[in-house]
């Protein structure tokens, strides 16, 4: 084996590994009494937490279906729903920081003549908004419990620089969407990068735009952006529905073993777990994730097992089960996928290209 397919499988399956060991070293030690608090769990709240998961992955594809109605490249809402649901789950089992999602998203949007630049445009957009939000939501969980506790401990300090850490990320992007330098020194770093992670999923399918084309359907899709600004707030009603869904998940999760936790307390331990998530060596933070969040909860008086179940819960239905789900979502994308004709390609490119360059303003 050479050295450079040693090197890529161990990209894949050492960060797995690493994860194994952490949930291993979690969850051996105290096995009895794990199993013993999810034998008393109450399986309605299970429930009730598992249908808050369907519901999380079906705004996301919502969100997807209106930035691409914007950006006048829309989909079948059902299509829609799937390539989200497919590209979100892929991150849970390659450790790429969230690009190897982002490249299948591409990959399968592109199947139908949605053009790459308005794949990066619209995951731009929607990656500000998905961090912008979450971290309103967090500044509203740390604001409560502070004023419930009324002191600056050591927790919400290390909360409020994780804060700043999203707030930086969103900032990034949000940059890009508004500055047009920024955006021209990364659209060459964003394409050329999407270009090796194209590759890499599929090697006869290298993006055919050549880079001066790119860089303008980058520009007009964020003219659109700003042209249709207005509609935005329906994107990000749908964002800030999948993280109030995503909180709820954990909520019922603790529900179910009977632990009852204020908005701010459920909060801050689930922002320390998101936090965990972006750590770009372990896919979806496995391992990471549940050691945050039991740590964070029993810090505030929560049984460390029942955290660390609550934890488990959450990832067992936010993470794995949608997972082995999106095996078959994908077979039925590939299945009803159209023929993929280049000529089309090339024509639904010039027309929107043509349709709008008048209008462009590269100085946004």
């Amino acid at each position: 084996m050479s050295q450079k397919k040693i090197k890529k499988h161990l990209a894949i399956y050492l960060p797995i590994v690493i994860s194994g060991f952490i949930l291993f070293f979690l969850i051996y030690p105290k096995y009895e009494i794990l199993i013993g608090v999810i034998k008393e769990s109450n399986s309605y709240y299970l429930w009730l937490s598992f249908l808050f998961s369907l519901m999380s992955y079906l705004v996301m594809g919502f969100s997807l279906y209106e930035i691409l109605k914007i950006m006048r490249h829309p989909i079948p809402l059902l299509d829609s729903i799937a390539i989200s649901w497919v590209s979100t789950t892929v991150n849970y089992f390659l450790s790429s920081g969230g690009v190897s999602g982002f490249a299948v998203r591409a990959h399968l949007l592109s199947k139908r003549y949605v053009p790459y630049s308005i794949c990066i445009t619209s995951s731009v957009v929607l990656t500000a908004l998905i961090y912008l939000i979450l971290d309103i939501i967090l500044l509203n969980g740390f604001l409560v419990h502070f004023l419930s506790i009324k002191e600056l401990n050591g927790e919400m300090i290390e909360g409020i620089f994780g804060v700043i850490l999203l707030l930086g990320i969103s900032s990034f992007f949000v940059t890009i969407i508004y500055h047009h330098e920024f955006r021209a020194v990364w659209a060459r770093k964003i394409y050329h990068l999407l270009n090796k992670l194209v590759y890499f999923f599929s090697r006869k399918e290298i993006p055919p735009e050549d880079f001066n084309l790119f860089e303008s359907q980058l520009n007009e899709g964020v003219y659109q952006i700003h042209e249709k600004k207005y509609d935005l707030p329906k994107v990000a009603s749908y964002v800030a529905l999948d993280w109030i869904f995503n909180i709820l998940i954990l909520f019922f999760a603790f529900k179910s073993i009977g632990v009852k936790l204020s908005f701010g307390k459920l909060v801050i331990g689930f922002s320390f777990g998101m936090l965990m998530t972006v750590i770009p060596i372990l896919p979806g933070g496995l391992g990471a994730m549940e050691a945050a969040m039991a740590a964070a909860y029993s810090n505030m008086g929560v049984e460390w097992e029942k955290a660390l179940v609550a934890a488990l819960i959450f990832r067992i239905f936010y993470y794995i089960v949608p997972s082995i789900v999106s095996i078959f979502v994908y077979l039925g994308l590939k299945i009803s996928e159209p023929k993929f004709n280049y000529n089309i390609f090339l024509k639904k490119i010039s027309k929107n290209e043509h349709k709008h360059k008048e209008k462009i303003n590269y100085d946004i």
